[in-house]
């Protein structure tokens, strides 16, 4: 029975915690600048020209409070940092998934046990990573070509 219940409890914040991945690779990443996408799309808002903006469409998903991320995971989400700077180059600029020996070592050296959930967690985070990582690469490579 409370294994039911830590599995509802589960379910209730996963989707929240993936959103919140999603929201901050996308509107908080740093662009060559330095300042984030959401930055350059508010301050491209204030412009009398925002209009001709492309990605002022944008504007009322980033307007809206941000995902926030559950308390029950900020653990999981600060290993996941931690990991994620340590990422390995894939070849031809793209990178790699983390490893389950990359994240041994980790909780190793940290002498951190992780619960089953949170490796899972930063799993699922990373797929979104990479993602993000590929479709930057992609819109790269037809920014370069234009």
């Amino acid at each position: 029975c409370l294994f039911r219940n830590f599995k509802f409890y589960l379910t209730e914040f996963w989707e929240d915690a993936l959103e919140f991945c999603r929201y901050q690779f996308k509107y908080g990443a740093a662009q060559k600048d330095g300042a984030s996408l959401k930055e350059h799309i508010q301050a491209a808002s204030d412009s009398p020209f925002a209009a001709a903006v492309p990605q002022v469409e944008m504007l009322e998903e980033i307007a809206e409070e941000p995902p926030s991320l559950p308390d029950a995971v900020k653990f999981a989400w600060s290993y996941f940092l931690r990991l994620n700077r340590t990422r390995q180059s894939g070849g031809l600029g793209g990178f790699s998934a983390i490893s389950h020996q990359e994240m041994l070592a980790y909780f190793a050296l940290e002498q951190i046990i992780p619960e089953p959930w949170e490796v899972e967690m930063i799993r699922q985070w990373d797929d979104i990573a990479l993602r993000h990582f590929s479709d930057e690469a992609e819109r790269q490579t037809k920014t370069s070509k234009k």
